[in-house]
């Protein structure tokens, strides 16, 4: 693991640094599946990228402050704003990334599913180089363990999501979005992201505020909820559109 890169006169969190970097990779990858998908609008399609890298940001931020720590940043709370330092929740991104997108679109008399569908494999892949970074930082560790692949002598339970939803991505970007079925490849990848966020976390071994008894922590708590919301969403979908 390599938490830091050092480039001599001045050393960078290498978290930051793969995001960057996913973030450029990114912006490409939208640009060429607005080639291969014309029917979106472009300048619409940045705009809103660039809602959801901020929004995603903030909230990932916010619910690292207020749900994992907060009596320690009332005590030191310019580290609130000393973001470089880490302390990231990638589901109070995500529900902060869909809230001001609905918000968005719905101001520009836009359907957020269509949208949704569309930048899907964009989120996706998002977050297979932020469980990249979490590897490199060293955060998100898993339990003790002796299989040959451990990273020091436990599961690298980031790896092990960034297969997972790799695996997810590949068969979610073959999808090309439909306006009848508006919904249906965003409520598909959700439901195979928390299954998989759901299981993996079992394996986890750093502080994920157990709750419930210690049997879930409160990401699987969010993911059993997003599942059979989204179940029940796509059920809808399809019940709609054989109708």
């Amino acid at each position: 693991m390599h938490p830091q890169l050092d480039l001599g006169f001045i050393q960078i969190p290498t978290f930051f640094v793969v995001i960057s970097l996913s973030l450029i990779f990114l912006l490409g990858f939208l640009s060429y599946r607005l080639k291969t998908i014309k029917k979106y609008n472009g300048r619409m399609a940045f705009d809103l990228a660039l809602l959801i890298m901020f929004s995603s940001f903030l909230g990932a931020r916010l619910f690292h402050i207020i749900y994992e720590a907060p009596l320690y940043y009332l005590d030191h709370p310019v580290q609130m704003l000393q973001f470089w330092m880490g302390g990231y929740v990638y589901f109070g991104g995500l529900l902060l990334a869909l809230l001001t997108s609905w918000i968005y679109l719905k101001r520009k008399n836009e359907g957020f599913l269509r949208w949704a569908d569309f930048f899907t494999p964009l989120v996706s892949l998002g977050y297979i180089f932020g469980r990249i970074g979490c590897f490199l930082e060293g955060c998100c560790y898993g339990q003790y363990c002796e299989l040959p692949w451990a990273v020091q002598q436990r599961h690298p339970t980031q790896l092990y999501m960034a297969a997972a939803e790799f695996i997810l991505f590949l068969f979610i970007v073959k999808k090309k979005p439909s306006d009848q079925m508006a919904g249906k490849i965003f409520f598909t990848w959700l439901i195979g992201h928390s299954l998989c966020r759901f299981f993996i976390e079992f394996l986890r071994d750093d502080d994920r505020g157990l709750i419930w008894g210690n049997l879930f922590s409160i990401s699987q708590v969010l993911s059993l909820i997003i599942l059979s919301l989204s179940i029940l969403l796509l059920k809808n979908i399809q019940s709609s559109t054989s109708n």
